[in-house]
C-alpha cells in the first residue's frame, strides 16, 4: 500500500512539472504562478494569465512604475504603421496585439495580484493584503521618491524582438549616464519597497506590442524575424519617454496614472 501511494504522489508531482510553461525560469525572472488545470505547457508564458488562448483579454491587476510613449511622437506614429502592417499579415492570428494607448516602457515591474510571492511583494506588507491596500501602500512609499532622470528619458530602439511570448521593441538608454540613472532608479525603487524581483540587475528594457498565442515553429519564427528586421530600419532610432509614473492597472489594455515620480 505504501509503495502504491508513493508512486501516485510521484506521478502527480511529475504531471505538475510537465504542465509548466516552456522555458520556465522562476529564479531568473518574474514568472506567472501556474493555474491548476490549465495546460500551460501548450502555450507561451502569459497565456492563461493575461490573455486566453483565443486572445481575449483577462483580468491581470497590479501596479508598477511606467514611462508611457508620447502619442504625438514620431515613434508612436511609426509603431501605428507597424501595427497596421502586422494586422494584415497571415501570421497575425498567432498574436493578440496591445492598443496604442497602452504602449509604455516598464521602468520597474511593481506587483501583480496573481503573483503573491515574497520577492515580488512589498516586504512589510502581508501576502494576504488586499490589492487596494497594496496600491495604497506602494503609493505611500513612493510619494516622495525622486526619479533623478531629468525632464525626459532618452532611449534608443535597439531592435524588434520576436520574443518567445510576443513582439516587443528592445530599448536601451541613449547614454551611459542614462543607463546608470535608470538602473539606479530601479535599485532605489526596489529598496524603498523592500522587494527585489528575480533578474532585477539584468532586466532588459522593452516596449511590448503584442502577445504570442501559441509556440512558433522554426520556420514561422524565422519568417516573423525577417519581417520585423525589415521594419526596424523604418523606426526612429532615438526617442524620448516622459517622466516615470506610478500606475495601477486591471489588465494589459489600460494603465492609470496615480502620480508622476518627483
Amino acid at each position: 500500500m505504501g509503495t502504491a501511494n508513493g508512486d501516485a504522489t510521484t506521478n502527480t508531482h511529475e504531471d505538475d512539472l510537465l504542465n509548466l510553461p516552456k522555458d520556465y525560469r522562476p529564479y531568473e525572472r518574474i514568472e506567472p504562478v501556474p493555474k491548476p488545470g490549465f495546460p500551460h505547457h501548450l502555450y507561451p508564458r502569459w497565456i492563461g494569465h493575461k490573455f486566453s488562448p483565443d486572445g481575449q483579454i483577462l483580468p491581470y491587476p497590479g501596479n508598477g512604475v511606467l514611462s508611457p510613449l508620447d502619442p504625438t511622437s514620431a515613434l508612436h506614429r511609426s509603431l501605428q504603421a507597424l501595427l497596421s502592417d502586422l494586422q494584415q499579415q497571415d501570421f497575425a492570428s498567432l498574436y493578440t496585439f496591445l492598443p496604442p494607448s497602452s504602449w509604455h516602457m516598464t521602468t520597474y515591474e511593481g506587483i501583480s495580484d496573481q503573483i503573491r510571492l515574497r520577492d515580488a511583494w512589498p516586504a512589510d506588507l502581508p501576502l494576504t493584503s488586499s490589492l487596494k491596500a497594496c496600491h495604497a501602500h506602494v503609493a505611500t512609499r513612493l510619494a516622495d521618491l525622486e526619479h533623478g532622470l531629468g525632464a525626459a528619458v532618452q532611449m534608443n530602439v535597439a531592435g524588434l524582438e520576436p520574443l518567445a511570448e510576443g513582439i516587443a521593441l528592445k530599448l536601451v538608454p541613449a547614454t551611459s549616464e542614462g543607463e546608470r540613472a535608470l538602473r539606479d532608479l530601479r535599485d532605489r525603487l526596489s529598496q524603498r519597497l523592500g522587494m527585489r524581483h528575480p533578474g532585477h540587475a539584468d532586466y532588459s528594457f522593452h516596449m511590448g506590442l503584442g502577445y504570442l498565442l501559441r509556440h512558433l515553429s522554426d520556420e514561422e519564427e524565422a519568417r516573423i524575424a525577417r519581417f520585423l528586421q525589415g521594419w526596424h530600419a523604418k523606426l526612429p532610432a532615438f526617442f524620448e519617454l516622459g517622466v516615470p509614473e506610478y500606475c495601477v492597472y486591471d489588465d494589459m489594455y489600460s494603465f492609470r496614472r496615480v502620480f508622476y515620480l518627483e
